[in-house]
């Protein structure tokens, strides 16, 4: 039988890992039954002819991309409260907004996971380009839910929702993996976790917006100087330097106990 065949739909557990896990590349190890080429492509071994096989999987590419994560304050509080309708249909409607304000700036979403979507810009454009399109989107997206609170929250339920955006920009690998057969596109990197940080530090520093310096200083010159703040991150040797560019929460997400955010789970499950 063979370790793993030339299509994707038969390849064995150990090339789906290989193919679905990006990493460094490595040198050829003769007795692996599938090994990663310097082109960053993968062959397996037959066992029985010795026979080495092209693969037709990648481990994906790096890039250099502007990460952007979204969490919806409080929302778990509203699902306590509202029937499941209100909650599926609240979140529907500002999940279409904000998708809409990130796709016209020209980012792509990469997961939404709750009451948070992670997305990246610059997969067809150059970095600078990339964090200047993902602060337009971030904007028109604070846009967005001004009026939704103002048109529909308000009147409906009378509160306001509030968001908490983090944004960095790296180095990351930029992939697809395959689950049940069906193609996803995957970005894995540190500089996906930093960002996800940022998001979470949003309450820790009263900002609703918060940019490392690193992608803060590929904008144009802004009219005004946005505050620094040195953080430190879970996760990250040493302290960072962000900017606050948003606005301050509202009492009801300050007075908030701390709690684990959705996509810090899930970043610590995809490594």
């Amino acid at each position: 039988m063979k370790i793993c065949t030339q299509t994707y739909k038969n390849m064995n557990t150990l090339a789906r890992f290989a193919h679905s896990i990006p990493g460094k590349r490595s040198p050829i190890n003769n007795n692996a039954p599938c090994i990663r080429m310097p082109d960053n492509s993968i062959r397996c071994k037959d066992t029985l002819t010795n026979e080495t096989l092209p693969l037709t999987a990648s481990l994906g590419d790096e890039k250099e991309l502007a990460l952007l994560f979204l969490d919806i304050r409080n929302f778990t509080a509203f699902m306590e409260a509202r029937s499941a309708y209100d909650v599926i249909y609240v979140i529907r409607k500002l999940f279409v907004l904000f998708s809409d304000s990130i796709k016209e700036a020209g980012g792509r979403i990469v997961e939404t996971a709750g009451d948070s979507i992670y997305a990246v810009f610059g997969l067809d454009t150059d970095i600078s380009n990339a964090v200047k399109a993902s602060t337009n989107a971030s904007s028109a997206i604070f846009h967005d839910l001004e009026v939704f609170n103002a048109t529909y929250a308000q009147p409906y339920f009378n509160l306001n929702f509030e968001i908490g955006v983090g944004l960095h920009k790296g180095n990351v690998i930029v992939g697809q993996y395959d689950l049940e057969y069906n193609e996803h596109m995957t970005v894995m990197g540190l500089p996906v976790n930093i960002a996800s940080r940022l998001q979470s530090e949003t309450k820790e520093l009263n900002n609703n917006f918060v940019m490392s310096e690193e992608a803060y200083r590929l904008l144009d010159k802004p009219d005004c100087q946005h505050e620094q703040k040195m953080v430190h991150l879970k996760g990250v040797s040493g302290p960072m330097a962000v900017r606050l560019l948003g606005s301050p929460y509202g009492q009801e997400v300050i007075n908030k106990p701390n709690l684990p955010d959705d996509f810090d789970y899930y970043i610590a499950m995809a490594g």
